[in-house]
């Protein structure tokens, strides 16, 4: 273990993280990246993604000196020619025999914890800060159990009421079987808070940095109450927008003329012969300034709720986590700055057509990396790397290539 500094006069320094990146320096490897990668169908995706991760990695700071990334593309690109195989077999499955599929996807949902495990070994594996690497040291058994038990227990219960109930009547009515599912997947969605949180904390308390050891105590009970304040913020939010969109279209309706207007616009989507182009460019236009405001409304509205979760769990769980007792964690977001990067991000990538992605990135990446702070007590240095297991990049790629990674709250 770590050897702690016993001296009576020990004290404690805070520092922020610092992030060097620059929009031009990134958009020059992002579009490089992007133009390979479709040139050498796909195959040079590897590549770009290790010269993507060690910008990122080294360009973040901590007391200057800077993050590591170690995974060779080499490594990635095995394990992604394994996820492609293995994502190729399921769509021509889903295609031609459709009841392969499920059985191959039932295989998939079994086999989904150890990719996730293995994701993580790998990913904590390849980073490192003054030469000494991180490392996960989870239990294979305790991911089976947060990710593929715990969720589905809503499910095996429903399923011995039905074998109950089919036991005892001998038979199942459609009634009985309409009123259970709906329970059984509100339950499941209502155990995601606690599942998030167990996740978090099989993920930090498992961390390690050279000898040292990640932990943290996290409940559940805060993250139900942070998803509930977020379900009626966003209640009201939808009710408040909903309501001023009502009086934007009336008022629109009334300049266009009033009851004609508004006559014309409940007729969008049937076809006159007898209109004309004017009267059709019309009826286009009213419905582009319906739907325009609509649609980015309720984006907007995601984005905050995306905004209000990430700031209060990440505060939580970083207050909350420690290495050893040399260094902690502390969480500077402000919800509303965050949303407004969300919010302009996504309106710079649409209204350039992608091509303002590395800007965004490269803006909220540095928003969220200077805003931590690690109260250090006690020398860092006095960690030392450990010799580690050979580590796979196949957890890693497989969960990509179908989506498996989970999402902290962070």
């Amino acid at each position: 273990m770590y050897e702690q500094d016993t001296s009576p006069n020990k004290s404690s320094s805070q520092m922020s993280l610092v992030f060097s990146g620059q929009a031009l320096e990134y958009f020059k490897i992002w579009i490089v990246n992007i133009i390979l990668s479709i040139l050498t169908f796909g195959i040079y995706s590897a590549w770009a993604k290790v010269r993507n991760n060690r910008y990122f990695y080294g360009n973040t700071q901590l007391d200057n000196a800077a993050f590591e990334y170690h995974a060779t593309p080499i490594m990635i690109l095995k394990g992604r020619l394994i996820a492609i195989v293995a994502l190729i077999i399921y769509i021509t499955l889903s295609n031609f025999y459709p009841p392969a599929a499920i059985v191959f996807a039932i295989i998939l949902a079994l086999v989904s914890p150890w990719l996730v495990w293995k994701s993580l070994q790998f990913n904590a594996r390849m980073m490192s800060y003054r030469n000494v690497r991180f490392s996960f040291k989870g239990a294979l058994k305790e991911a089976y159990t947060i990710l593929l038990l715990i969720p589905f227990i809503p499910i095996i219960l429903t399923s011995i009421v039905f074998l109950l109930l089919y036991f005892i009547s001998g038979d199942l009515s459609s009634e009985e079987i309409l009123a259970i599912l709906p329970i059984a997947f509100l339950a499941t969605y209502l155990l995601f808070p606690h599942v998030q949180q167990l996740f978090t904390s099989y993920y930090i308390n498992h961390q390690k940095y050279g000898q040292g050891d990640f932990s943290t105590q996290l409940s559940s009970k805060k993250y139900y109450k942070t998803y509930l304040f977020m379900i009626l913020w966003v209640s009201l939010l939808i009710m408040a927008t909903s309501t001023i969109l009502a009086l934007i279209m009336a008022v629109f309706t009334a300049l266009a003329g009033g009851m004609d207007a508004y006559t014309n616009i409940q007729s969008l989507g049937s076809y006159d012969e007898e209109m004309g182009p004017a009267a059709i460019e019309g009826m286009i236009a009213a419905m582009i300034f319906m739907v325009i405001p609509i649609y980015l409304a309720f984006i907007f509205v995601g984005l905050w709720a995306k905004a209000y979760l990430e700031t209060h769990i990440r505060e939580y769980v970083f207050h909350r986590t420690q290495l050893d007792q040399v260094l902690r964690l502390k969480s500077n977001l402000a919800m509303g700055k965050l949303f407004m990067i969300y919010a302009t991000n996504t309106l710079a990538v649409i209204f350039t057509m992608g091509l303002a992605y590395p800007w965004a990135i490269i803006r909220l990446t540095r928003y969220k990396i200077e805003s931590i702070d690690a109260i250090v007590t006690g020398n860092l240095s006095n960690y030392v790397n450990q010799q580690q297991e050979k580590q796979s990049a196949l957890g890693d790629e497989v969960g990509n290539a179908f989506d498996l990674d989970l999402d902290l709250g962070m």
